[in-house]
């Protein structure tokens, strides 16, 4: 298991949603409020998966879902996630 260094995601604020799910980040160092999650797999239909079960991970630690969108020129969705 590969953990995200703390300075590499306060720089890029962005995660994949399978990082989260397979438990390689501890965003109690995370600095910021908000978060954007990208689900990274090939197919639309598990990404979105993916993104869902990845926002109710992080719900049950005080993020709330404030928008999903697609990445700019991709299929692929991202979540944008907000600490309360």
């Amino acid at each position: 298991m590969t953990f995200v260094p703390p300075q590499q995601l306060a720089q890029s604020r962005t995660l994949g949603a399978d990082v989260i799910l397979r438990g390689e980040v501890d965003l109690r160092s995370y600095p910021y409020r908000h978060l954007a999650l990208v689900a990274r797999p090939a197919f639309l239909a598990s990404g979105v998966t993916q993104l869902l079960e990845a926002v109710e991970h992080l719900s049950n630690y005080g993020w709330e879902l404030v928008s999903v969108v697609p990445v700019t020129g991709s299929f692929t969705p991202c979540a944008f996630m907000r600490r309360s």
